[in-house]
């Protein structure tokens, strides 16, 4: 794990320095316009998700329905950036639809940080470059669910699991500090 990832933690949960956190969620990430742009040049549909006391914006990336006879494939793409510190997380997903007789779901899904199609490559390998250059670090899904051990999950938060994360802590408000005034 990059030290600024630990060196940030430490600051905002170890040190309490709360108004650091508060204001790196009320920043706008000055690239993003642009990085639409990159998006929106692409055969993709997306939403984002910026608000203003958040430490993250989510790009939600869907991607033409895929169908031949019966298989019907959705693919999609959720890029996470941190406003905390300089990295972000890319994950692809796809849905079939569960023809099976015997099914127990309606779809099968599933995720991963490598891309399913081309169209996804494509996207990545834009995003990747264009993230880089901008100063900012990808972290894989093994380095987002890395356990702080030394912080410790409010009693009464359990929608998370019961540790600390890189994931949490970093591209999430789970104490709530944007809600408690400074």
């Amino acid at each position: 794990m990059e030290k600024f990832i630990t060196e940030a933690i430490d600051k905002i949960y170890i040190k309490k320095e709360y108004d650091f956190f508060r204001e790196r969620c009320k920043s706008k990430l000055t690239f993003l316009d642009e990085f639409i742009s990159l998006i929106e040049s692409q055969n993709v549909s997306f939403t984002i998700q910026d608000l203003d006391s958040e430490p993250a914006v989510r790009l939600y990336i869907k991607y033409p329905k895929f169908e031949k006879g019966e298989l019907k494939i959705m693919y999609k793409t959720i890029i996470d950036i941190s406003k905390i510190v300089p990295i972000y997380y890319v994950q692809h997903e796809f849905e079939v639809d569960n023809i099976d007789e015997m099914r127990m779901s309606p779809v099968l899904d599933g995720f991963d940080g490598q891309p399913y199609t081309i169209g996804q490559a494509d996207l990545y390998d834009r995003t990747v470059e264009f993230m880089n250059n901008n100063g900012y670090v990808e972290v894989s899904y093994a380095e987002m669910n890395i356990v702080i051990p030394y912080i410790e999950m409010p009693k009464d938060v359990s929608i998370f699991g019961p540790q600390f994360t890189v994931e949490i802590c970093l591209f999430n408000d789970i104490l709530n500090i944007c809600e408690v005034p400074e």
